[in-house]
């Protein structure tokens, strides 16, 4: 009898010691998450505050797993910054690896998205062996040698630009100039990523319009309009000024967010209000499933901008100045840089879906409680991964 009791602590223990792991490691995915929807709100604020009058779209989470496997490169003060400028979690580089690798696996399996992520160095210089391991085994890297030297600089801009429309399905183009690539370029980033998928509530074709698009209260334009008529998460924020619908896609892991300002002229305020915010979890706060009537600009969005200016708005200052460290990166006696990093996102929004509208427009006011939803005017969107956003941007002019 005392073998039986001693067996039975023994099997409770082990259960127990195993409800603890499982209970932190969902604590840990779950903080991992907040930091990633944190940052792709300050990463799109340093990037989109100064292009209010453009369409602007950016993949946080792309850019992200491009420094995770940059930070694995880097050394000293460039390291410190790029693990709290960029919320990457841990000062662990083997850590951060398999956390960006496994988020990477977990979004970017399927055709809807293309992601490329690429780094190439100087030809008289060499990447330390366990780097090219790590980018080519967990990131799936391009990881080259290559001649920035004029006049060979503009050969070598446009091989790179190939490799990255290749790996988008044609998508990202021209993602560097070659006037960037000189005799002192020493290494240079390129991050790019599409995403084009149908939804799994149809907007109506024969329903698509030219209606009017304020573009922020300046000058009103005439744009193609869908429309339709479904169930769907909507809420209305006091603390946003501006209401908020949720369109699923086929894949019912992905939806994208539309988050309409009250004002015309709001999306400055509506991108300060946003800034230090998990945008899913304020979202969620006040969503609920209504029949909502939607009118929606069609719209595609490809957009290129060097990580430079807004990595220093995060505090990330050293790592493209000769003060910065890649030790781990480089295989060489003396510190090395990046001179260079590029990320350019696409999204394509247009009708395709599964499903059809619940009815057609002239039936909609058998609807007593039907929200209306007319993007008329500059919004923000998002497109998120189960509760990580993966692209943030917004429509100011069609």
């Amino acid at each position: 009898m005392k073998c039986y009791l001693s067996l039975v602590v023994t099997i409770v223990a082990i259960v127990g010691l195993g409800e603890a792991a499982t209970t932190s490691s969902l604590a840990s995915n779950v903080a991992q998450t907040i930091d990633r929807n944190i940052f792709a709100a300050d990463f799109y604020n340093a990037v989109a505050s100064e292009k209010l009058n453009d369409n602007v779209v950016v993949s946080p989470a792309a850019v992200q797993i491009s420094m995770a496997l940059a930070f694995y490169g880097a050394k000293g003060k460039t390291a410190t910054e790029m693990q709290t400028g960029l919320r990457l979690g841990s000062s662990d580089p083997e850590q951060v690896v398999r956390r960006f690798a496994d988020f990477q696996q977990t979004f970017a399996r399927g055709n809807n998205i293309r992601l490329a992520n690429n780094i190439y160095i100087n030809e008289n210089l060499e990447f330390k062996q366990k780097f090219k391991d790590v980018a080519q085994r967990d990131f799936e890297s391009n990881i080259e040698k290559a001649d920035f030297h004029p006049p060979y600089n503009k050969r070598t801009a446009d091989r790179i630009n190939k490799a990255m429309e290749t790996k988008t399905a044609g998508k990202i183009t021209n993602i560097l100039d070659h006037n960037l690539l000189q005799d002192l370029t020493e290494g240079v980033i390129v991050n790019g990523i599409s995403f084009s998928a149908p939804w799994q509530k149809a907007f109506r074709t024969d329903k698509t319009s030219r209606r009017s698009f304020s573009a922020g209260g300046r000058q009103t334009y005439q744009v193609d309009t869908m429309w339709t008529l479904n169930n769907f998460n909507y809420g209305e924020y006091k603390n946003l000024d501006a209401k908020a619908v949720e369109l699923p896609y086929q894949n019912t892991d992905f939806s994208m967010v539309i988050i309409l300002p009250n004002r015309k002229d709001g999306l400055r305020d509506l991108l300060q209000s946003l800034k230090n915010k998990n945008l899913v979890a304020v979202l969620d706060e006040g969503f609920s499933s209504q029949k909502v009537e939607i009118y929606l600009p069609k719209f595609s969005v490809a957009f290129n901008t060097n990580l430079e200016e807004p990595f220093k708005k995060l505090g990330v200052t050293t790592m493209f100045t000769r003060q910065g460290d890649f030790g781990n990166m480089y295989r060489m006696f003396v510190s090395h840089y990046i001179n260079s990093a590029n990320h350019k996102a696409y999204v394509d929004v247009s009708e395709t879906g599964s499903e059809q509208p619940l009815e057609t427009g002239g039936l909609k006011n058998l609807f007593s409680r039907t929200k209306k939803f007319d993007a008329d005017h500059p919004f923000v969107f998002a497109i998120k991964h189960k509760d990580s956003v993966i692209f943030m941007g917004h429509v100011a002019n069609v």
